[in-house]
């Protein structure tokens, strides 16, 4: 990302252009997607089963 700051810079026109920043940032989250893939397997015998596809 880049801040863009006029000349003369001063701390308080840095102080104000981070301000913004952090007003704009939004919180992400992976909460949408909990339990959106249903397929109907044992989640423990799966991994059991792929992993021994490698040795």
């Amino acid at each position: 990302m880049i801040i863009e700051i006029e000349q003369p810079v001063t701390p308080r026109k840095v102080q104000d252009a981070l301000g913004e920043m952090q007003k704009r940032k939004e919180k992400k989250s992976l909460r949408k997607h909990f339990g959106k893939l249903k397929r109907g397997i044992n989640a423990l015998n799966y991994q059991k089963e792929v992993r021994d596809e490698w040795s």
